[in-house]
């Protein structure tokens, strides 16, 4: 069952929305409505919502505010807005929202962004996976934020915390999706976490913070391409 969180000031938009999705694969989500932010804020701490669909334009605090308390919790989970202005786009990406839906909303626009968000949230598909000193670890890809290779150890940097592992490159990218690039026989990289490409490095950050990755002229060309590749696929 996928919790969904349902936030619109107008009662007849959020009926809307749910209706689209029991209609869309019944039983499959869960829905809860909020008709102000301040009944979702307050929700936020006793619960863990796996979708988040928030109209902008709302009275007192606004979906890009709320999104922004949301991120502080969970950098992953997929928040898609509702609005009936484009005028907002630069600020919804600085959130780093899943997807953005123009206003009137109907099963033609909201459709493609369900079947997106359903790839994303496919769990069986979607872990890194393996035995580090005889303790099993199942990391989601979308946390994970890159791998550092240190001779026979590799260090998996994830949004959270470090895993060592023992493991080799190849064995790596054969856990993976097509997503993660290699750009330096040390460094494979997760694109979503993406803030600058470089001539001869790139800069990955989550929360604030960010760090330097080198690109080695042996991927260059290619790591450059897929993940511009990847970036325009996020957006």
């Amino acid at each position: 069952m996928i919790k969904v969180a349902i936030c619109d000031d107008i009662p007849e938009m959020t009926t809307q929305v749910e209706m689209i999705l029991n209609g869309y694969q019944p039983s499959e989500f869960q829905c809860t409505i909020f008709l102000t932010s301040e009944k979702l804020i307050d929700s936020l701490d006793n619960n863990d919502y796996d979708i988040f669909i928030l109209d902008i334009e709302l009275p007192g605090c606004s979906g890009i505010e709320i999104a922004k308390l949301i991120r502080k919790k969970n950098y992953n989970v997929p928040i898609i807005f509702l609005t009936s202005y484009s005028q907002y786009m630069p600020e919804v990406f600085e959130v780093q929202t899943f997807d953005y839906i123009i206003k009137p909303v109907n099963l033609a626009k909201l459709t493609p962004v369900l079947d997106r968000v359903i790839r994303y949230l496919d769990l069986d598909n979607n872990h890194f996976s393996f035995m580090f000193n005889r303790i099993s670890h199942n990391l989601k890809f979308n946390d994970i934020m890159f791998f550092e290779k240190q001779r026979r150890q590799v260090i998996i940097h994830t949004v959270n915390d470090n895993v060592m592992a023992n493991m080799s490159t190849a064995d790596i990218l054969e856990k993976l999706d097509n997503s993660f690039v290699q750009v330096h026989n040390s460094f494979i990289i997760n694109p979503r976490y993406i803030q600058e490409v470089g001539n001869n490095y790139v800069i990955l950050g989550v929360a604030g913070e960010s760090l330097q990755i080198p690109i080695s002229r042996k991927f260059k060309n290619t790591a450059r391409d897929k993940m511009i590749s990847q970036l325009r696929k996020e957006i």
